[in-house]
């Protein structure tokens, strides 16, 4: 069964909903070109890669109406982790899905939120409890 996530019109909230893979498909397609302009400031993963993700249930795609956040699970031996992969889209919006990713996070166990991005990123969400971490890293 994929569950993906849809905007609901009467509440203005994002919350998860069971789809066939067809229906799944045309969110991912609805979204897809979004999700493309996001990745093009990493090399770690293609829209392929993200699109398998998804497929697999390792990732979730969080659709809005003109935004698209991709989020994945990360298990190590003593955290759950959500991580979100990419956003795409208005920034008004990311803000509004997020407030449904959070409480979904908090549902099914999640011990915490990650992402990565460029360094303004911080300034955009520290008022929703994010803080910076620091990670290195080098090329081989």
């Amino acid at each position: 069964m994929q569950v993906s996530l849809s905007m609901e019109k009467a509440t203005n909230k994002v919350t998860p909903i069971k789809k066939e893979p067809e229906e799944w498909e045309v969110q991912w397609q609805r979204c897809k070109s979004l999700i493309e302009k996001a990745i093009e400031y990493q090399d770690s993963y293609t829209i392929d890669d993200v699109e398998a993700k998804i497929r697999n249930g390792i990732a979730l795609l969080w659709p809005g109406k003109e935004t698209a956040i991709v989020t994945e699970f990360v298990v190590f031996p003593n955290k759950k982790v959500l991580h979100i992969l990419c956003i795409a889209g208005k920034y008004e919006e990311v803000e509004e899905i997020y407030k449904s990713i959070e409480n979904h996070a908090r549902e099914i166990g999640i011990d915490k939120i990650t992402g990565s991005g460029r360094k303004g990123w911080l300034r955009k969400v520290k008022h929703l409890g994010f803080k910076q971490e620091y990670m290195i890293s080098k090329e081989l």
